[in-house]
């Protein structure tokens, strides 16, 4: 509520500078052309709020709030008739996503191994997106997992891990990396891995190429009161699961 708040004072502040230098004769701006010009400042005002929150670790991520700035600085600079860009252009920004990935892919190689917090957030306090590698492989307990990565290897050895008397759901999202997932002989577990591009193994059943998915559940899971639910998704890489 707050968020709205603030996102609808700043829009209005913004439309109230446009009636002044309309007044004054500095531009010409028509009352019927108002909602032109709030929507891109709303993309503004909301990618430079959610860029405060993460440079404050509070939330926000950089290539979403950099993505909306950019994207609205264009349209309004098109409404002020210094370049020509509308909305359904946005599909001309997709090089800043090949931009995003190479940044990626540096600071996951400078800050190396990255420990990210369990559930929808993780220490750096970026948003859902993340940069960098998650690895678990000494004594650790097993909680519940929601990991999200742009670029960066997964790797979770179950059998270092506390895993709890119950289902205990693992969810993995990423753009680029590898996941590895090593499962104890004696946890059941089931497995919905998918790729758009790259292998899948679990177990002996491997199946490589484009647009790939594997659906895998041990002997015992749907009795099992011990066992772990994998639920894998990657644009590009690699995907392993296996016993030990």
């Amino acid at each position: 509520m707050r968020l709205l708040k603030f996102l609808f004072a700043m829009i209005l502040i913004a439309f109230g500078i446009l009636l002044v230098l309309n007044n004054i004769g500095v531009y010409d701006f028509q009352l019927g052309d108002a909602w032109g010009y709030m929507y891109p400042s709303f993309f503004i005002v909301y990618g430079l709020f959610s860029l405060w929150k993460y440079l404050r670790k509070k939330g926000g991520g950089w290539m979403f709030s950099s993505f909306l700035i950019i994207f609205g600085t264009l349209l309004l600079l098109d409404r002020f008739q210094y370049i020509s860009f509308g909305f359904w252009d946005v599909f001309q920004l997709w090089p800043l996503f090949i931009v995003y990935l190479g940044v990626a892919i540096i600071n996951s190689r400078q800050s190396g191994w990255v420990q990210y917090s369990k559930g929808d957030t993780y220490t750096k306090g970026s948003s859902h997106f993340s940069i960098g590698d998650y690895q678990q492989k000494q004594d650790w307990n097993l909680e519940p997992l929601n990991l999200r990565n742009l670029a960066g290897d997964f790797y979770l050895d179950l059998t270092k891990a506390y895993i709890p008397d119950k289902t205990t759901p693992i969810s993995i999202r990423s753009l680029a990396g590898d996941v590895t997932v090593l499962v104890p002989e004696h946890v059941d577990f089931r497995v919905d891995a998918a790729i758009n591009a790259g292998e899948i193994i679990v177990l002996n059943d491997i199946s490589d190429g484009i647009n790939r998915s594997i659906i895998y559940e041990s002997e015992n899971y749907q009795y099992a009161s011990k066992k772990v639910d994998l639920f894998i998704r990657l644009k590009a890489g690699s995907i392993r699961v296996e016993r030990i």
